[in-house]
């Protein structure tokens, strides 16, 4: 039941996102984030998702600001009032009722999200910080076996590219195949588009992959010098204030960036290109939640290295050894 009632927070925080501005299913997606948070902690949460829930259903708080509206959102709602639409004269006197209070009511919500975030994890069966330890590894786990299948991409891609040389190579010795059925299905244009296409896939959905794993570039010229714990620090620090930040600016503006594709229906600006352009502009925010699952895994294991037992720090110390391999030092 924990683990539904994470899923439950996890499938508002998309509706809320996904939900127009305006609507009344916002403040139910809101009440359900809240909702399903809540029951995570009194039944016990399940690691692996309670992190993930309360970090996602965060997101589409700040993304959405179900409180305030745009100028543009609201001459949109006058309009529909305009037209005889009672819902959005009741909408368009909510907001601007609300509008002096709404950053305030943000940061309420902000701070009552964190607390029933940590009340939960007071509540875990194994104990606060070897629920967290395990969290990490499931969410590590996740993102690793999502990398792994993004890079399973790799082939059809090396596929697609030696068609497309082949074929092009073939038409010098027969111009009269471009007249075919097959030649307008897979024109070059499209395999060329489906190669970028299938790249940007791949290391989109690798992001996080990488970074569990530690394989990102980093400037060691001063982190190699500093202790153990300093390290951490900075590791735990370098997420929260700015890998998280940079990943929700990211999917913020690439989820409305998707949206407004798919409802012009963008297609390729080529004639003979392919359509649906919206799907892969769609994994550009999926590629940093990716990424801000793993920030969330290293953030987790961070902790639990600078304020766990002893008997933890072997296995929360991925991030405080020397990237040039040698081991962890001492943590005091």
């Amino acid at each position: 039941m924990a683990v539904a009632a994470s899923l439950l927070t996890i499938i508002a925080a998309l509706v809320l996102v996904l939900e127009p501005v305006g609507a009344l299913g916002t403040f139910y997606a809101v009440g359900a984030i809240f909702l399903g948070l809540v029951a995570a902690g009194a039944l016990r949460p399940r690691a692996g998702l309670h992190g993930a829930a309360a970090l996602l259903g965060w997101f589409a708080l700040v993304i959405v600001q179900p409180f305030s509206i745009t100028r543009q959102q609201l001459n949109a709602l006058r309009r529909e009032a305009k037209a005889g639409n009672a819902e959005a004269e009741a909408l368009i006197a909510f907001y601007e009722g609300l509008e002096p209070y709404a950053f305030w009511i943000m940061l309420a919500l902000s701070l009552v999200l964190v607390a029933v975030y940590a009340w939960g994890l007071r509540r875990a069966r194994e104990g606060t910080f070897d629920f967290l330890l395990d969290e990490s590894a499931r969410l590590a786990a996740f993102c690793q076996r999502v990398g792994i299948a993004a890079a399973l991409l790799f082939a059809p891609m090396m596929i697609i590219i030696v068609y497309d040389v082949v074929q092009r190579k073939y038409l010098g010795w027969d111009p009269s195949f471009t007249d075919t059925a097959w030649y307008r299905t897979f024109t070059s244009t499209k395999l060329q588009e489906m190669q970028w296409h299938l790249h940007a896939v791949l290391f989109l959905m690798c992001f996080g992959y990488a970074y569990v794993k530690d394989a990102h570039v980093r400037i060691e010229l001063v982190r190699d010098t500093l202790r153990a714990r300093t390290r951490v620090w900075v590791e735990l620090l370098g997420t929260l204030l700015f890998m998280l930040p940079y990943c929700f600016v990211v999917i913020e503006y690439g989820i409305d960036n998707a949206m407004r594709s798919f409802e012009m229906g963008e297609r390729s600006s080529a004639q003979t290109g392919l359509e649906y352009r919206f799907v892969i502009k769609a994994f550009l925010p999926l590629g940093f939640v990716m990424l801000a699952m793993a920030a969330l895994s290293v953030a987790q294991k961070c902790v639990v290295f600078l304020f766990g037992p002893e008997r933890l720090r072997p296995a929360a110390g991925a991030f405080a050894a020397s990237q040039h391999g040698a081991p962890a030092p001492a943590a005091n």
